[in-house]
């Protein structure tokens, strides 16, 4: 048996479970950062849902103030019309920021889950190099190795 075959076998071995492992560990560093950034685009999206839902509750309370200062009462077709209005453009506007929210939050999670993928991948292709290279060194010795005949 050479030693240095199997010495550089070992090696070999090693380096690509460690690779492999290295790998894995830098997968799993992104899936950790991609489910932080989602967790943040929910923080947002709650906040800019918050934003919108105060401004339109301003609108309506300076609506509510100029009726009273017009005397203007509550059944006036003109200024339901105009409440009207806005509160569908801010039913509108709430139903779009919440679709690309949940859009974006769902990429999120998809980069997340494929580094994950990547990772458990890594380490298998690193598995099976390692098999590949222990078979590969026994091939090699019987090439070499001369028979008793």
């Amino acid at each position: 048996m050479n030693p240095f075959m199997i010495a550089g076998t070992v090696l070999n071995v090693m380096g690509q479970q460690r690779a492999a492992a290295a790998e894995s560990r830098r997968q799993a560093a992104i899936a950790q950062q991609q489910e932080q950034n989602k967790k943040f685009e929910q923080l947002r999206a709650l906040q800019e849902h918050n934003a919108r839902v105060s401004a339109y509750f301003a609108y309506q309370s300076t609506t509510n103030a100029v009726r009273a200062i017009n005397r203007r009462g509550a059944s006036d077709r003109s200024l339901a019309a105009i409440n009207k209005a806005a509160k569908s453009k801010s039913q509108e506007d709430l139903g779009r920021a919440a679709t690309q929210s949940l859009f974006t939050q769902s990429r999120m999670q998809f980069a997340a889950d494929d580094a994950r993928a990547a990772g458990s991948l890594a380490m298998q292709t690193g598995f099976l190099k390692s098999a590949s290279s222990i078979a590969m060194m026994g091939y090699q010795m019987q090439q070499v190795t001369p028979t008793g005949d």
